[in-house]
């Protein structure tokens, strides 16, 4: 269970800062606990309630500064993902995206790269679909970094390239 004051990972939403641990405030007759979160992008006044046992939205712990450092470290054996067939290749890039895992996050942004430099010296169209969760899965793997470290989404991706020469 998270603590109130704890910023987590909350689906595709990204972080969340765990404003309330509780019960319902709209049904007193609700057995659940709920997380009242507050998402760190977006709207200052928007707010989430989600039952704690939540099985349908994912939801983890922010990554430590060791833990950033050990996916740096194992950045250039992660393999970029198989599509079998190119209509699934949105619905992997959503399952990858929403397990949450970083690992995940640096499949789908060198899935991506390498799509992006194989259809260019193709000079072929760049789809929508890989623009988007490219960009997606970037924004989530570095506004996680910049949060734990301290750092603007700019700055931990400079964090992160600054320190891959090192992993290899």
């Amino acid at each position: 269970m998270f603590a109130p004051g704890e910023h987590i990972i909350y689906g595709l939403n990204g972080i969340c800062r765990v404003e309330h641990v509780g019960a319902s405030p709209y049904d007193a007759g609700d057995p659940r606990t709920y997380y009242l979160l507050v998402p760190l992008a977006g709207a200052p006044t928007s707010s989430i309630l989600t039952p704690v046992d939540n099985e349908r939205v994912p939801m983890r712990r922010l990554m430590t500064q060791a833990e950033i450092d050990e996916l740096i470290a194992e950045i250039p054996t992660i393999e970029p993902l198989i599509v079998p067939a190119e209509k699934k290749r949105r619905e992997v890039y959503h399952a990858t995206v929403r397990s949450l895992d970083p690992r995940g996050y640096v499949q789908v942004i060198k899935t991506v790269r390498q799509r992006r430099a194989e259809l260019t010296a193709a000079h072929k169209h760049f789809p929508v679909t890989d623009l988007e969760y490219g960009q997606l899965a970037r924004h989530l793997l570095f506004s996680e970094c910049a949060h734990v470290l301290g750092l603007d989404e700019q700055g931990a991706e400079a964090y992160v390239k600054d320190r891959l020469p090192a992993a290899e």
